[in-house]
């Protein structure tokens, strides 16, 4: 049997870690939507429609959503009037969204392939603890977002 990085006991770092969330989110993407609303019985439609509601931006705004998954944040998005960007690590997790026609990005959301100020706000659901540098995810996120 061969051990995945993310099968370990040992807490991973830096591009370790990076790697290893690619990977497991690869692995994992064609279940990943029956098993988030099993563990969180489905409570997790309503938190993003709470989330989505709380950004207050009007209609036709530009929404980049990270670590957007198989996309349920941007099908919410849409639904709410906003104009979804899908961005992820994992190309395995962007490719099995197929209900959604909003733009997919692969990318590491600490290091974004966006110009300054190029959205109206910025979406990331149930993904900060996979992230290798919050300082930088931040920053990324008031860099990428109009003031």
């Amino acid at each position: 049997m061969v051990e995945r990085s993310w099968d370990t006991k040992e807490l991973l770092e830096g591009d370790a870690k990076a790697h290893a969330v690619q990977e497991m989110f690869d692995v994992v993407a064609p279940r990943y939507d029956v098993v988030n609303r099993i563990m969180t019985f489905r409570l997790d439609t309503r938190w993003r429609r709470t989330a989505i509601a709380q950004l207050a931006l009007p209609t036709g705004s530009t929404v980049i959503d990270l670590a957007a998954g198989t996309g349920d944040m941007c099908i919410e998005l849409s639904r709410q009037g906003m104009q979804p960007v899908s961005t992820d690590f994992s190309f395995g997790m962007l490719s099995a969204d197929r209900r959604v026609s909003a733009p997919r990005v692969q990318a590491d959301a600490c290091r974004m392939p966006f110009s300054d100020g190029v959205a109206d706000g910025v979406t990331c659901g149930f993904a900060l603890r996979n992230f290798v540098d919050l300082g930088s995810f931040f920053d990324d996120v008031a860099r990428v977002t109009r003031h």
